[in-house]
């Protein structure tokens, strides 16, 4: 069995990176479900992971754009590097946990996985036109570090990324944005995006907003929430909770017939009952905030109404990783620079 534990970070597009600036990079505004972000964002999900990765010797290393097109003999498709049929893509470094996302294609497309020469993998890439063809593929290497290998078998395959993980953590990204509760713990979302990491710890947002605007009440929210936390348990991970920032604007009609401090507070009541550590990032924003001028403090944590700028992100990560030290990694928490990016 691998060493190396994952740590999934569950939500929606706070979680995903939505106003860290790394959206900005992509061709097209995009859901969370459709690509990831680079690590080089600041968003908090990047901030943790460098964190945690600084403190215990976790390597994260990330091939996308030119970089990855070079191991393709520079071959590219937009964004995504281009093999065609017969050649392969070997990456320089072994690493015990991959993550792959594949461009998808209306034509035949199939590729072929290998891990340390062995062919672990065949999958069928072509689908449908659609805004949504994107293929994760998660791999976790049992018995130490291996080498990665892609061929394709027929046709070509587009690779729009490899996140490559060593070490004793592997902190994943699993933000979809726009994604409320009720759709993220279906089985066609769950099973695909948390179930196959077999994850130590999941850290979950809560996807409060997103639940706000579906006008479900705090009680169905609650009760979403607490499913949520038994879906993690039964993988046999431990659950982490934060609460969501505060927003800007109607905190309740023409959005929802409640108001969205009750969600937040939810949140609150269910990490109680259910207890399950918290981190009340919400209440740090708000403290922040209730210093600030009030033509300040628009500009101070938001990018948008309903999304934290970066220093919003830093917010969220320092809170994280402080509980996380406090209650799983660490006992000397470090704090965060609102400049810090990943290398």
């Amino acid at each position: 069995m691998s060493k190396i534990q994952t740590i999934l970070v569950a939500g929606d597009s706070h979680t995903w990176g939505q106003g860290s600036g790394g959206e900005l990079e992509l061709d097209s505004p995009v859901n969370g479900e459709l690509r990831p972000l680079t690590f080089t964002c600041p968003s908090y999900v990047n901030l943790l992971r460098q964190r945690i990765g600084e403190l215990t010797g976790s390597l994260a290393i990330e091939y996308q754009g030119k970089a990855l097109s070079d191991l393709c003999e520079g071959n590219r498709r937009g964004q995504s590097a281009l093999l065609d049929e017969g050649h392969r893509l070997v990456l320089p470094a072994n690493a015990e946990l991959y993550r792959i996302c594949f461009q998808g294609q209306t034509e035949s497309s199939r590729a072929e996985i290998y891990l340390d020469g062995i062919g672990r993998l065949e999958i069928d890439l072509t689908m449908p036109v659609s805004a949504h063809m994107y293929r994760f593929i998660p791999l976790l290497c049992e018995d130490g570090p291996k080498s990665l290998e892609i061929r394709c078998r027929s046709g070509s395959v587009l690779i729009y990324r490899i996140e490559a993980y060593r070490g004793p953590y592997a902190l994943i990204n699993a933000g979809i944005g726009s994604c409320p509760l009720n759709r993220y713990l279906t089985p066609e979302v769950w099973d695909s995006w948390i179930t196959p990491w077999q994850p130590a710890v999941v850290i979950a947002e809560g996807n409060t907003i997103n639940d706000w605007l579906t006008r479900e009440s705090p009680a169905e929210y609650g009760s979403l929430l607490t499913r949520e936390l038994e879906m993690i348990r039964s993988l046999g991970a431990r659950p982490y909770l934060h609460t969501v920032s505060p927003i800007l604007g109607e905190q309740a009609e023409p959005h929802s017939p409640y108001l969205y401090p009750e969600m937040v507070d939810t949140v609150r009541k269910v990490a109680a009952v259910e207890g399950v550590p918290l981190a009340d990032t919400n209440r740090s924003m708000e403290q922040f905030l209730s210093g600030l001028p009030e033509q300040e403090r628009p500009s101070a944590l938001f990018c948008d109404p309903w999304h934290p700028n970066p220093r919003g992100h830093m917010l969220y990560a320092q809170a994280l990783f402080e509980l996380l030290t406090a209650d799983f990694l660490f006992s000397s928490p470090a704090g965060f620079r609102e400049n810090q990016r990943d290398p």
